[in-house]
């Protein structure tokens, strides 16, 4: 069979416009993933959060017998794939399907293979291999990308710390990371003994540990895709970070923006060299496709440094491939489908893409922001928000202007789009999320927290759920029955 030759983005477009390959996206929802049927002819997610109440055409919903206790994502990947309506949705298709999964692990490599369904992504071994913070400082040293000052060292103790952290120059405050994990889990800044104890057992269980000097810094995320024609960059945004609006973690990440004076052309372009840089690394490493990298910008010399990288789809992802610029061109995500499909090469510029990428990528104003249940008691939902539209009315509540499953249609200066995720009836525990706002101006300062308008619509998001106290009988089932679910793009542990 001769392959297409596609020689521009309209080419792309049109080849994924007329595609016959069935595409399924499986995760608890499709957030990460959103949009992409508009640009995918035979894209389904196969999904157990209902975010629409039934009412998204390429979503299939598998129903949650509440029987199951979902140990993390891919137990909830194990429990679609294997469910009647994906096996019924399975069997009606007769071309060979590709999946494509938030989080995979073996278990779903063996029943992919068993269905004739091809997994494109990078097997699940080099995945968790890459996805170790310790190996992310080891891909950015081979690219000459640097870290902040640390040192990779198993810590036994606090002296052991201290020893370690004299000997490597890190000063006398530090943040430690762990090699897996939600980095606002998994991120711990000490800045005496106190500050370790605290934490002291869950960095003294691992075999090594980053240890950095904790800097002033600005953290930002951009998504990248590595190919045989070389990486694709995507927009760089800003970061918000542990705002107690929006979740109860200090360094959980919370929301992100996208605007044109967020950084200089200057801070861009080392973030397109230096992300265009260790793609060629992970493609040498026998990585491809879709990853993301967090750097850190020192804020007293402007220095970008590398913080971590994200060896998968993530949760910028529909703020990537939502944004205007990807509108207007191509959604980043296109190019990690053309990687992993073997009819297909390009004869595109990959270098002028990014640099228009750089250019234009910044256009328009957009932000979202992951609001999570901030408390402590175990409630119930009783009262939820419609995905859909939704206006700022002048006295600080949203007024939903229509039901809808597309957050481009909330594109006006006040208005906004909620992706419920949490509905009413559900149980609300710590840190689950609730829902995500789709926003088109600025909701941060320049510390990563919220600003003013910011807190406004989240006070607005955070008064359309109401919730009520467990009874006694449903405090007695609560450990049979309720599954905690992390949608976001990172993994808890």
């Amino acid at each position: 069979m001769s392959k297409h030759i596609l020689n521009s983005i309209a080419e792309i477009k049109q080849y994924f416009a007329a595609n016959d390959v069935p595409y399924y996206f499986m995760s608890a929802s499709n957030f990460n993933l959103m949009g992409m049927h508009d640009w995918v002819k035979n894209w389904r997610n196969i999904n157990l959060i209902d975010c629409y109440d039934n009412q998204h055409p390429q979503v299939l919903m598998v129903e949650n017998d509440h029987t199951q206790i979902f140990a993390g994502i891919e137990d909830i990947n194990h429990y679609l794939i294997n469910s009647p309506q994906a096996k019924a949705l399975f069997d009606a298709e007769k071309n060979t399907a590709r999946a494509i999964f938030l989080f995979f692990d073996e278990r779903l490599e063996a029943i992919c293979e068993s269905l004739n369904i091809e997994i494109i992504l990078p097997k699940n071994k080099l995945v968790k291999e890459i996805d170790s913070k310790i190996v992310t400082t080891e891909i950015g040293n081979q690219a000459n990308v640097a870290s902040v000052p640390n040192a990779l060292a198993k810590i036994d103790g606090y002296e052991t710390l201290l020893n370690v952290a004299n000997e490597a120059e890190l000063g006398e405050r530090w943040v430690i990371q762990t090699p897996y994990g939600d980095s606002g889990k998994t991120t711990f800044f000490i800045t005496n003994e106190d500050d370790y104890k605290k934490v002291a057992k869950k960095i003294e269980r691992e075999e090594k540990v980053k240890i950095m000097r904790w800097i002033n810094c600005r953290g930002t995320a951009i998504e990248a895709c590595t190919t045989r024609w070389g990486t694709f960059v995507a927009p760089l945004l800003t970061e918000i970070i542990g705002d107690s609006h929006l979740t109860p973690y200090a360094g959980g990440w919370c929301g992100n923006e996208l605007y044109e004076a967020a950084f200089s052309p200057d801070i861009r372009s080392q973030v397109l060299e230096k992300s265009e840089a260790i793609g060629e690394i992970l493609y040498q490493r026998g990585y491809r496709g879709y990853f993301e990298l967090d750097y850190l910008i020192d804020r007293d010399t402007e220095e970008v440094y590398l913080g971590e990288l994200n060896a998968r789809i993530t949760g910028i992802s529909a703020m990537t491939n939502l944004s205007e610029f990807s509108m207007k061109n191509l959604p980043l995500f296109l190019f990690h489908l053309l990687e992993y499909d073997t009819n297909v090469e390009l004869n595109f510029d990959v270098h002028a893409f990014n640099q228009a990428m750089l250019k234009n990528g910044a256009e328009g104003t957009a932000a979202q922001m992951i609001m999570k249940y901030t408390e402590e008691p175990l409630k119930i939902i009783t009262e939820a928000p419609v995905s859909g539209v939704y206006k700022l009315t002048a006295e600080g509540d949203l007024q939903l202007k229509q039901a809808s499953t597309n957050r481009r249609e909330a594109l006006g200066e006040n208005e906004a789009y909620i992706l419920r995720i949490s509905d009413k009836g559900e149980y609300a525990y710590k840190g689950n999320d609730l829902a995500i706002l789709f926003l088109n101006q600025k909701i941060a300062n320049t510390e990563g927290k919220l600003n003013e308008n910011g807190q406004q619509w989240s006070d607005a998001l955070k008064a359309c759920f109401k919730f009520r106290h467990l009874n006694q009988e449903e405090r007695s089932l609560v450990e049979q029955t309720y599954n905690p679910i992390n949608i976001k793009g990172e993994k808890d542990e």
